[in-house]
């Protein structure tokens, strides 16, 4: 299979610690890599030598393996926090009689 590139947009900065990436079909720009648009060698060549201050390519496999999971909190509710009671702590465990 021919190597595929995700472009970066070092304009756009960073999303907490990732950095933004073009999106699915040119459209707009994303931290999400599920959400990223893959390019071809030619085609990440292209977009990186019309502007290479801006646009730096890197290979899709290499930044797959850097990936992991993390957990938005603007997409947790507070209602869903499990509040303990004393009574229900068991005995033994840590804080409990």
């Amino acid at each position: 299979m021919e190597k595929q590139y995700y472009i970066q947009n070092t304009e756009a900065g960073y999303l907490g610690n990732a950095p933004i990436f073009w999106a699915l079909d040119r459209r707009g720009y994303t931290a999400y890599l599920e959400r990223c648009h893959k390019f071809t060698y030619d085609e990440a060549k292209r977009i990186c030598l019309n502007n290479p201050s801006k646009n730096k390519a890197w290979e899709c496999d290499y930044i797959d393996t850097k990936a992991f999971s993390v957990v938005d909190c603007q997409h947790i509710e507070s209602e869903e926090i499990v509040v303990f009671k004393p009574s229900t702590i068991p005995t033994g465990a840590v804080g409990g009689n």
